[in-house]
């Protein structure tokens, strides 16, 4: 998804009340994230490594991105009950626009997938519809 797209998405959804975000923070994290990207890619070094903190020997990862790894990486393994839970129980501590986005990004993955695929997993197009409402349930509730 391209940059121009995320925004433009952003907007919309904030126009029609799905959720309030500050638009500068949000571009703000986008550059931030290209940035480190190009860093990362100019220097050699790839996404994660970019994340460590030399001084300190840490890893820096925010919650936010740390759920879309997570995300990912149980959709890989086919564990999609599992990704779906640990993703509404942190949009349920924290409606942020990242989490928002991982949460679409999720549902149109699956979306994606036929309905013998999904049911090899224990999940469902019907189950794909009830997340998002409910997905954009918690976010009106935000207001």
């Amino acid at each position: 998804m391209t940059v121009s797209i995320v925004i433009t998405m952003i907007k919309v959804l904030t126009k029609l009340g799905v959720f309030k975000v500050n638009e500068n923070d949000y571009i703000q994290r986008i550059i931030k994230g290209i940035s480190n990207l190009l860093v990362s890619i100019a220097a050699g070094k790839n996404a994660v490594e970019s994340c460590i903190d030399e001084s300190t020997n840490s890893v820096v990862i925010s919650e936010d991105k740390l759920l879309e790894i997570m995300i990912k990486r149980y959709m890989n393994e086919g564990k999609i009950n599992e990704a779906e839970d640990m993703l509404f129980e942190e949009i349920e501590t924290n409606r942020s626009a990242k989490n928002l986005e991982t949460a679409l990004y999720f549902y149109k993955e699956l979306n994606e997938w036929d309905e013998k695929r999904l049911s090899k997993y224990n999940f469902s197009k019907r189950e794909i519809v009830e997340g998002l409402k409910e997905v954009r349930r918690l976010y009106e509730n935000n207001k």
